[in-house]
């Protein structure tokens, strides 16, 4: 049987939001991918560092997390484990966000090679036929038919960046919950938990004297009759 400290747990906190949450989370990993996937194939060398696939990664772990402490064990412990790894996605997402935020204001930033304008004018290296399959299917998609690759690349690099932010804000409302719900339950008192029923005494008899194995009740004397008038 869990101890208090899970039973207490697991009366304030909140099971069904981690699963809410995390199935958001599920549909945001998803977007990171293909949006990173756009952004690669947009332009390899310009504006990249893959941030969508690690913080996508990373994403992948927590929302699994959410699903365990809401699911499967709702403990301070397993409740612990998920609160570290949302630190970590924190600290991805926040990279996520700052990258995409300079590559946005800056969309020449190179940080791969120093050679980045070379190898991306480049006709003869793998990321040039990557991106000439990529615009031509994504070109094809009528409202993006007239896109350039500095308009790909802000496309995908403003649903990432609000996507990040989405999944930030995911990661701190945890914390907050987690930590207000642990805060509840040390709390509450023990007793609150506890059986209050009363198991039932033993019946003894009035003169105190406990039962034994060969214990048999004394026959009480039968009440002498008289007749009427009170004679013999």
């Amino acid at each position: 049987m869990a101890g208090p400290t899970s039973l207490n747990f697991r009366q304030v906190f909140p099971r069904w939001l981690p699963i809410v949450m995390g199935v958001i989370e599920l549909i945001c990993v998803a977007v990171l991918f293909i949006t990173e996937l756009g952004n690669v194939g947009s332009n390899f060398w310009v504006t990249n560092v893959f941030a969508g696939g690690w913080c996508g990664c990373v994403m992948i772990i927590h929302f699994l997390s959410l699903f365990v402490v809401g699911c499967c064990a709702p403990s301070p412990t397993v409740g612990l484990v998920v609160f570290i790894i949302t630190i970590i996605a924190i600290v991805a997402c926040t990279a996520l966000i700052s990258f995409d935020a300079v590559f946005i204001a800056i969309p020449t930033t190179c940080i791969l090679t120093p050679s980045c304008s070379t190898y991306a004018a480049s006709t003869t290296m793998f990321s040039y036929y990557f991106r000439d399959a990529f615009f031509t299917v994504f070109r094809r998609l009528s409202p993006f038919s007239s896109y350039t690759e500095t308009q790909a690349k802000f496309l995908f690099q403003i649903i990432q960046l609000s996507v990040g932010a989405l999944c930030l804000i995911l990661c701190i409302v945890y914390l907050i919950v987690y930590l207000v719900s642990r805060n509840k339950a040390s709390k509450i008192a023990p007793s609150t938990f506890q059986n209050n029923y009363s198991a039932p005494q033993p019946a003894y008899p009035h003169n105190n004297q406990q039962p034994g194995y060969g214990y048999q009740p004394k026959p009480s004397a039968p009440e002498a009759r008289y007749p009427q008038g009170g004679q013999y």
